[in-house]
Protein backbone atom coordinates (compact mmCIF):
# COMPACT_ATOMS: atom_id res chain seq x y z
CA UNK A 1 0.00 0.00 0.00
CA UNK A 2 0.93 3.59 -0.69
CA UNK A 3 2.44 4.88 2.64
CA UNK A 4 1.17 8.39 1.61
CA UNK A 5 -2.28 6.80 1.00
CA UNK A 6 -2.20 5.19 3.91
CA UNK A 7 -1.48 8.12 6.12
CA UNK A 8 -4.49 9.92 4.47
CA UNK A 9 -7.32 6.84 5.38
CA UNK A 10 -5.77 6.54 8.86
CA UNK A 11 -7.68 9.33 10.70
CA UNK A 12 -11.31 7.70 11.53
CA UNK A 13 -13.60 7.46 14.08
CA UNK A 14 -16.93 5.65 14.96
CA UNK A 15 -20.06 6.64 13.42
CA UNK A 16 -23.03 7.42 14.77
CA UNK A 17 -26.11 9.34 12.77
CA UNK A 18 -27.55 11.55 15.56
CA UNK A 19 -30.30 12.97 13.05
CA UNK A 20 -33.03 10.79 11.14
CA UNK A 21 -32.81 10.16 7.48
CA UNK A 22 -35.39 10.55 5.38
CA UNK A 23 -35.38 8.50 1.55
CA UNK A 24 -36.10 11.51 -0.94
CA UNK A 25 -36.79 10.55 -4.18
CA UNK A 26 -34.62 11.79 -7.19
CA UNK A 27 -34.77 11.51 -11.17
CA UNK A 28 -32.45 9.58 -13.21
CA UNK A 29 -29.00 10.64 -13.77
CA UNK A 30 -29.07 12.08 -10.29
CA UNK A 31 -26.32 13.03 -7.87
CA UNK A 32 -25.47 14.72 -4.83
CA UNK A 33 -23.06 15.08 -1.50
CA UNK A 34 -23.28 13.53 1.65
CA UNK A 35 -26.27 12.55 3.56
CA UNK A 36 -29.17 10.91 3.14
CA UNK A 37 -27.15 9.11 0.53
CA UNK A 38 -23.87 9.14 1.26
CA UNK A 39 -21.04 9.22 4.26
CA UNK A 40 -20.16 12.73 5.93
CA UNK A 41 -17.49 13.40 8.25
CA UNK A 42 -15.66 10.33 7.25
CA UNK A 43 -13.19 9.23 8.17
CA UNK A 44 -12.23 12.32 8.72
CA UNK A 45 -14.01 15.60 9.96
CA UNK A 46 -14.92 17.47 6.29
CA UNK A 47 -14.83 14.14 4.64
CA UNK A 48 -17.90 14.46 2.17
CA UNK A 49 -18.21 11.18 -0.11
CA UNK A 50 -20.50 11.46 -3.34
CA UNK A 51 -23.21 9.79 -4.70
CA UNK A 52 -25.20 9.21 -8.55
CA UNK A 53 -27.45 7.12 -9.89
CA UNK A 54 -27.84 5.90 -13.43
CA UNK A 55 -31.36 5.15 -15.22
CA UNK A 56 -32.31 1.72 -14.56
CA UNK A 57 -35.41 1.07 -12.32
CA UNK A 58 -36.19 -1.39 -9.91
CA UNK A 59 -40.35 -2.98 -9.92
CA UNK A 60 -39.62 -1.70 -6.58
CA UNK A 61 -39.20 1.54 -6.76
CA UNK A 62 -35.33 1.83 -6.41
CA UNK A 63 -32.84 2.32 -9.06
CA UNK A 64 -31.11 0.18 -9.33
CA UNK A 65 -27.66 1.70 -10.91
CA UNK A 66 -26.08 3.77 -7.54
CA UNK A 67 -22.75 4.98 -7.70
CA UNK A 68 -20.42 6.01 -4.22
CA UNK A 69 -17.32 8.58 -4.91
CA UNK A 70 -14.74 8.87 -2.77
CA UNK A 71 -14.65 12.41 -0.26
CA UNK A 72 -11.13 14.14 -2.34
CA UNK A 73 -9.00 13.58 0.40
CA UNK A 74 -9.23 9.99 -0.18
CA UNK A 75 -8.37 10.02 -3.86
CA UNK A 76 -5.11 9.10 -5.37
CA UNK A 77 -3.65 11.26 -7.68
CA UNK A 78 -2.16 9.59 -10.11
CA UNK A 79 -5.58 6.82 -10.39
CA UNK A 80 -8.11 8.11 -12.84
CA UNK A 81 -11.13 9.54 -11.53
CA UNK A 82 -13.51 6.74 -13.16
CA UNK A 83 -11.35 4.17 -10.88
CA UNK A 84 -12.50 5.74 -8.00
CA UNK A 85 -15.75 5.53 -6.88
CA UNK A 86 -17.97 1.79 -6.58
CA UNK A 87 -20.87 0.11 -8.38
CA UNK A 88 -22.16 -1.38 -5.98
CA UNK A 89 -22.29 -2.11 -2.17
CA UNK A 90 -19.96 -5.03 -2.62
CA UNK A 91 -17.72 -3.30 -3.71
CA UNK A 92 -17.99 -0.35 -0.81
CA UNK A 93 -17.50 -3.50 1.70
CA UNK A 94 -14.45 -4.72 0.20
CA UNK A 95 -12.84 -0.97 -0.16
CA UNK A 96 -14.03 -0.54 3.89
CA UNK A 97 -12.40 -3.95 4.95
CA UNK A 98 -9.09 -3.76 2.98
CA UNK A 99 -8.66 0.28 4.33
CA UNK A 100 -10.14 -0.06 7.69
CA UNK A 101 -10.03 -3.27 8.92
CA UNK A 102 -11.08 -1.97 12.57
CA UNK A 103 -14.27 -0.39 11.56
CA UNK A 104 -17.68 -2.32 11.73
CA UNK A 105 -18.79 -2.51 8.03
CA UNK A 106 -22.33 -2.39 8.91
CA UNK A 107 -22.32 1.22 11.24
CA UNK A 108 -20.75 2.48 8.40
CA UNK A 109 -23.48 1.40 6.06
CA UNK A 110 -25.97 2.72 8.79
CA UNK A 111 -25.08 6.32 8.48
CA UNK A 112 -26.83 6.98 5.17
CA UNK A 113 -29.23 5.50 2.86
CA UNK A 114 -28.10 2.82 0.65
CA UNK A 115 -31.30 2.32 -1.58
CA UNK A 116 -32.13 5.34 -3.80
CA UNK A 117 -35.78 5.42 -4.51
CA UNK A 118 -36.75 7.15 -7.46
CA UNK A 119 -38.77 10.19 -8.62
CA UNK A 120 -42.08 9.86 -10.38
CA UNK A 121 -42.79 6.43 -12.12
CA UNK A 122 -41.00 6.74 -15.55
CA UNK A 123 -37.37 6.50 -16.58
CA UNK A 124 -35.17 7.19 -19.86
CA UNK A 125 -33.27 4.20 -21.15
CA UNK A 126 -31.27 4.38 -24.34
CA UNK A 127 -33.65 7.29 -24.69
CA UNK A 128 -36.92 5.69 -24.44
CA UNK A 129 -39.34 6.48 -21.69
CA UNK A 130 -40.69 3.69 -19.61
CA UNK A 131 -43.47 3.61 -17.23
CA UNK A 132 -43.08 1.90 -14.33
CA UNK A 133 -46.58 0.65 -11.77
CA UNK A 134 -45.23 -0.69 -8.36
CA UNK A 135 -47.00 -3.14 -6.53
CA UNK A 136 -49.28 -1.69 -3.84
CA UNK A 137 -48.97 -3.47 -0.39
CA UNK A 138 -52.50 -4.88 0.72
CA UNK A 139 -53.73 -6.46 3.80
CA UNK A 140 -56.00 -9.34 2.95
CA UNK A 141 -57.55 -12.33 4.65
CA UNK A 142 -56.15 -15.75 4.59
CA UNK A 143 -53.66 -17.29 2.73
CA UNK A 144 -52.88 -17.50 -0.63
CA UNK A 145 -50.98 -20.12 -2.30
CA UNK A 146 -47.51 -18.43 -2.46
CA UNK A 147 -48.30 -17.16 1.17
CA UNK A 148 -48.19 -20.56 2.45
CA UNK A 149 -44.84 -21.46 0.29
CA UNK A 150 -43.22 -18.89 1.48
CA UNK A 151 -44.09 -19.34 5.46
CA UNK A 152 -43.15 -22.92 4.67
CA UNK A 153 -39.63 -21.57 4.33
CA UNK A 154 -39.50 -22.47 0.29
CA UNK A 155 -39.14 -19.54 -2.26
CA UNK A 156 -40.06 -16.09 -1.25
CA UNK A 157 -41.87 -15.26 -4.51
CA UNK A 158 -44.31 -18.33 -4.03
CA UNK A 159 -42.93 -20.15 -7.17
CA UNK A 160 -43.86 -23.84 -6.47
CA UNK A 161 -41.35 -25.06 -9.38
CA UNK A 162 -38.71 -23.20 -7.65
CA UNK A 163 -38.87 -24.89 -4.49
CA UNK A 164 -38.93 -28.01 -6.23
CA UNK A 165 -35.56 -26.90 -8.02
CA UNK A 166 -34.61 -25.88 -4.40
CA UNK A 167 -34.88 -29.43 -3.21
CA UNK A 168 -32.95 -30.87 -6.21
CA UNK A 169 -29.95 -27.91 -6.10
CA UNK A 170 -26.79 -28.03 -3.73
CA UNK A 171 -24.35 -25.21 -3.08
CA UNK A 172 -20.70 -26.24 -2.46
CA UNK A 173 -20.17 -23.36 -0.52
CA UNK A 174 -22.97 -21.54 1.17
CA UNK A 175 -25.10 -18.55 0.07
CA UNK A 176 -23.68 -14.49 0.34
CA UNK A 177 -25.57 -12.65 2.54
CA UNK A 178 -27.49 -10.19 0.54
CA UNK A 179 -29.76 -7.38 1.89
CA UNK A 180 -30.10 -5.71 -1.44
CA UNK A 181 -32.12 -7.52 -3.52
CA UNK A 182 -32.61 -10.82 -1.42
CA UNK A 183 -34.08 -7.64 1.32
CA UNK A 184 -37.35 -7.32 -0.78
CA UNK A 185 -40.10 -9.31 0.91
CA UNK A 186 -40.72 -11.48 -2.54
CA UNK A 187 -37.72 -11.72 -4.08
CA UNK A 188 -35.71 -14.95 -4.30
CA UNK A 189 -32.55 -15.39 -5.25
CA UNK A 190 -33.22 -18.71 -6.69
CA UNK A 191 -35.82 -17.35 -9.17
CA UNK A 192 -36.55 -13.98 -9.45
CA UNK A 193 -33.83 -12.11 -12.20
CA UNK A 194 -31.80 -9.56 -10.56
CA UNK A 195 -32.27 -6.78 -13.17
CA UNK A 196 -35.84 -7.09 -14.09
CA UNK A 197 -37.11 -8.77 -10.38
CA UNK A 198 -39.22 -10.89 -12.68
CA UNK A 199 -39.13 -15.24 -12.44
CA UNK A 200 -37.02 -17.04 -15.04
CA UNK A 201 -38.09 -20.26 -17.00
CA UNK A 202 -36.54 -23.42 -16.45
CA UNK A 203 -37.95 -24.10 -20.31
CA UNK A 204 -35.35 -26.12 -22.05
CA UNK A 205 -32.57 -26.73 -19.33
CA UNK A 206 -32.77 -22.91 -18.52
CA UNK A 207 -31.69 -22.07 -21.41
CA UNK A 208 -33.00 -18.33 -20.89
CA UNK A 209 -30.66 -17.47 -17.93
CA UNK A 210 -27.35 -17.03 -16.33
CA UNK A 211 -26.57 -17.87 -12.74
CA UNK A 212 -24.02 -16.53 -11.09
CA UNK A 213 -21.67 -18.83 -9.58
CA UNK A 214 -18.98 -17.26 -8.56
CA UNK A 215 -17.46 -17.59 -5.16
CA UNK A 216 -17.16 -14.54 -3.02
CA UNK A 217 -14.31 -14.27 -0.31
CA UNK A 218 -13.45 -17.97 -0.63
CA UNK A 219 -16.22 -18.27 1.65
CA UNK A 220 -19.58 -18.08 -0.54
CA UNK A 221 -21.74 -17.98 -3.59
CA UNK A 222 -23.34 -15.34 -5.01
CA UNK A 223 -26.01 -17.85 -6.94
CA UNK A 224 -28.33 -14.77 -7.98
CA UNK A 225 -29.91 -14.98 -11.41
CA UNK A 226 -30.52 -12.99 -14.46
CA UNK A 227 -32.57 -13.35 -17.46
CA UNK A 228 -30.05 -13.17 -20.41
CA UNK A 229 -32.21 -10.82 -22.66
CA UNK A 230 -32.27 -8.25 -19.66
CA UNK A 231 -28.65 -8.62 -19.32
CA UNK A 232 -28.01 -8.26 -23.02
CA UNK A 233 -30.05 -5.22 -23.13
CA UNK A 234 -28.68 -3.37 -19.79
CA UNK A 235 -25.11 -4.24 -21.23
CA UNK A 236 -24.61 -6.82 -18.76
CA UNK A 237 -23.79 -9.79 -21.22
CA UNK A 238 -22.28 -10.25 -24.47
CA UNK A 239 -19.62 -7.93 -25.26
CA UNK A 240 -19.41 -4.42 -24.43
CA UNK A 241 -16.79 -1.73 -24.38
CA UNK A 242 -15.68 0.88 -21.65
CA UNK A 243 -15.41 0.55 -17.95
CA UNK A 244 -17.59 -2.64 -18.04
CA UNK A 245 -15.11 -4.60 -20.79
CA UNK A 246 -17.37 -8.09 -21.84
CA UNK A 247 -16.25 -10.22 -24.11
CA UNK A 248 -18.92 -12.86 -24.32
CA UNK A 249 -19.71 -12.76 -20.25
CA UNK A 250 -21.98 -12.24 -18.13
CA UNK A 251 -21.36 -9.30 -15.26
CA UNK A 252 -23.25 -9.48 -12.07
CA UNK A 253 -25.19 -6.86 -10.60
CA UNK A 254 -23.95 -8.50 -6.96
CA UNK A 255 -20.91 -9.55 -6.95
CA UNK A 256 -19.14 -7.97 -9.62
CA UNK A 257 -18.37 -10.90 -11.10
CA UNK A 258 -17.75 -11.65 -14.76
CA UNK A 259 -18.81 -15.41 -16.16
CA UNK A 260 -17.63 -16.77 -19.35
CA UNK A 261 -20.97 -17.35 -21.99
CA UNK A 262 -19.18 -19.18 -24.58
CA UNK A 263 -20.34 -22.62 -22.67
CA UNK A 264 -23.71 -21.25 -22.23
CA UNK A 265 -24.04 -21.06 -25.80
CA UNK A 266 -22.60 -24.46 -26.24
CA UNK A 267 -25.31 -25.89 -23.98
CA UNK A 268 -28.10 -24.10 -26.06
CA UNK A 269 -26.37 -25.60 -29.33
CA UNK A 270 -26.80 -29.03 -27.29
CA UNK A 271 -30.55 -28.11 -26.15
CA UNK A 272 -31.49 -27.81 -29.87
CA UNK A 273 -30.04 -30.61 -31.21
CA UNK A 274 -32.75 -32.66 -29.12
CA UNK A 275 -35.59 -30.15 -30.28
CA UNK A 276 -38.55 -30.45 -33.02
CA UNK A 277 -39.89 -27.19 -32.88
CA UNK A 278 -38.62 -24.78 -35.08
CA UNK A 279 -39.61 -21.97 -33.42
CA UNK A 280 -38.34 -22.77 -30.31
CA UNK A 281 -34.95 -23.51 -32.22
CA UNK A 282 -34.62 -20.00 -33.96
CA UNK A 283 -35.82 -18.26 -30.57
CA UNK A 284 -32.89 -19.76 -28.86
CA UNK A 285 -30.12 -19.83 -31.76
CA UNK A 286 -31.06 -16.04 -31.95
CA UNK A 287 -30.25 -15.77 -28.06
CA UNK A 288 -26.52 -16.96 -28.78
CA UNK A 289 -26.30 -15.25 -31.54
CA UNK A 290 -27.08 -11.94 -29.67
CA UNK A 291 -24.95 -13.44 -26.80
CA UNK A 292 -21.71 -13.70 -28.99
CA UNK A 293 -22.69 -10.92 -31.77
CA UNK A 294 -19.61 -7.92 -31.32
CA UNK A 295 -16.41 -10.14 -30.06
CA UNK A 296 -13.27 -10.57 -32.05
CA UNK A 297 -12.32 -14.09 -30.35
CA UNK A 298 -11.58 -16.48 -33.44
CA UNK A 299 -13.24 -19.27 -31.67
CA UNK A 300 -16.41 -17.11 -31.20
CA UNK A 301 -16.34 -16.04 -34.95
CA UNK A 302 -16.70 -20.04 -35.63
CA UNK A 303 -18.98 -20.55 -33.10
CA UNK A 304 -21.06 -17.49 -35.04
CA UNK A 305 -20.44 -19.18 -38.78
CA UNK A 306 -21.55 -22.30 -36.80
CA UNK A 307 -25.27 -21.25 -35.89
CA UNK A 308 -25.72 -19.10 -38.93
CA UNK A 309 -25.30 -21.97 -40.83
CA UNK A 310 -27.90 -23.96 -39.00
CA UNK A 311 -30.54 -21.25 -39.39
CA UNK A 312 -29.39 -21.07 -42.97
CA UNK A 313 -30.47 -24.52 -43.25
CA UNK A 314 -33.58 -24.17 -41.36
CA UNK A 315 -34.81 -21.10 -43.59
CA UNK A 316 -34.33 -23.55 -46.67
CA UNK A 317 -36.36 -26.22 -45.17
CA UNK A 318 -38.52 -23.79 -44.09
CA UNK A 319 -39.34 -22.30 -47.09
CA UNK A 320 -38.72 -25.61 -49.61
CA UNK A 321 -40.37 -28.85 -47.32
CA UNK A 322 -39.66 -32.02 -48.24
Amino acid sequence: MDPEYSNRTKCQKPISVKKSLVAIPVSAGASGTGLPYAPENWPCPGDIWRWKVGKRMSVHGYWIDRYLYLPPRLLKEKVPTSGQHFKSRLLVEQYIREKFPDVDVEAFFSSFIWKIPCKGQTAEIDGNVFSFIFPKRVQVTGHSESETVREAGGCKAGNKMCNLRLQARKYSLPLLDCDICCGEPEFCRDCCCILCCKTIDWAYGGYSFIRCEATVDESFICAHVAHLDCALRTYMAGTVGGSIGLDVEYYCRRCDHKTDLISHVMRLLHTCESLDSRDDIEKILNLALCILRGSEQMRVKSLQNRIESVMAKHDSMLFNPA
